[in-house]
């Protein structure tokens, strides 16, 4: 009789199970099919996502590519006014260079010119000094006279010959 029992349980359980297993299943259906359409929903909405950033990127690359042709622009624009510049500096510093070279030459002519005159009054110095002493030296006080307005006169002479418009007249001449 146990095992009657036994059987009886068994057969119960089994028919107990197989309902519950067929009402399951067709709750598991439907869960598996709505499972099933919201997959398909957000399927087609990333596709939908990935067609607007696809689009979205093709824009941004027009755009991007646009303000590379701009930037190449700019700066084509910005070198070509260096190299006009740079240009225009080098002619003026060229000029500045050629007026410098010509003020250096000018200079350099002005100071020979007073070193020579400077060199002819310290000969002519040099002359009325040593006529000076040669008259110390000498009998005559005429003699003497003569070599300092012989010595005087060249001097005058020389000075004529040297001065400018522009020098002013030795110190102690009138001009």
């Amino acid at each position: 009789m146990d095992l009657f029992v036994a059987s009886i349980n068994a057969v119960m359980v089994a028919v107990v199970g197989g309902v519950v297993a067929w009402l399951g299943k067709g709750r598991f259906d439907a869960l598996d099919g709505k499972i099933d359409r919201l997959e398909t929903r957000l399927d087609g909405r990333i596709d939908t996502l990935d067609g607007k950033i696809d689009r979205l990127e093709t824009r941004f690359d027009g755009r991007f590519e646009t303000l590379d042709g701009k930037i190449d622009g700019l700066e084509s624009r910005i070198d070509g006014r260096f190299e006009t510049l740079e240009s225009r500096f080098d002619g003026r510093f060229e000029t500045l260079d050629g007026k410098i070279d010509g003020l250096e030459s000018r200079i350099d002519g002005r100071f020979e010119t007073l070193e020579s005159r400077f060199d002819g009054r310290f000969e002519t110095l040099q002359a009325s000094m040593d006529a000076m002493r040669s008259s110390r030296r000498s009998p005559s006080p005429l003699v003497s006279v003569r070599a300092h307005r012989t010595a005087e006169a060249s001097v005058h002479h020389e000075h004529r010959l040297t001065s400018r418009s522009d020098h002013a007249p030795p110190p102690g001449r009138a001009a």
